[in-house]
């Protein structure tokens, strides 16, 4: 099967031809061409079967390599086979990732929010410069202090002045993934007294 249209036309026949050729030494230029035609198949269970059948037919590793990255990137393969459980394990873990960081974002954001709103209840008069600050910072640990600060701040330099070794430091500073703040200044008062 060297042509897409010859492998088109039957699907089922190449697949089988695709067992007895695996160890041909142009066996990539054959998957290559056998994926592309798969592709074109449009009953994507039936194709996506096919695909994993394929797959468990290749008697050569290096085969079932090439197999394996075709079908990476020219469609989504069933779960059951290798390639499929590994990408849809990788989706899955990307979206896991995704939906973390969509929910610290979303803890910033309200926070930011908070702030802003205790400000404005306090009677600051916020100029644009202050409400950019407080919605850009993406530092939950330096929203934290600010938060703090505006209960009983009298100005707004008050509240964004530099953290001093005096200030309280929010809990989530203390975890690892938030080193950033105290680069900015803020530390832990048990560890200065020591």
């Amino acid at each position: 099967m060297s042509r897409m249209q010859d492998a088109s036309a039957d699907l089922d026949f190449a697949a089988f031809c695709l067992w007895i050729h695996s160890n041909d030494p142009d066996i990539e230029g054959i998957l290559t061409v056998m994926g592309e035609a798969l592709a074109q198949d449009t009953d994507r269970e039936a194709r996506d079967d096919l695909a994993g059948l394929i797959e468990d037919g290749l008697g050569s590793e290096h085969a079932r390599k090439i197999w394996r990255n075709l079908m990476e990137t020219l469609f989504t393969p069933r779960r059951g086979t290798i390639v499929g459980d590994a990408r849809l394990a990788g989706q899955e873990e990307g979206l896991k990732e995704g939906r973390e960081e969509g929910r610290e974002e979303g803890r910033v954001a309200g926070k930011a929010e908070q702030l802003l709103r205790l400000m404005e209840r306090r009677g600051f008069s916020l100029t644009e410069e202050a409400r950019q600050r407080v919605t850009t910072c993406s530092d939950m640990p330096l929203l934290d202090l600010w938060f703090d600060r505006a209960i009983d701040a009298t100005t707004l330099d008050e509240i964004f002045s530099a953290p001093s070794s005096t200030d309280r430091v929010p809990a989530p500073a203390q975890r690892p993934e938030h080193t950033a703040v105290r680069s900015q200044g803020l530390t832990d008062p048990e560890s200065s007294a020591n």
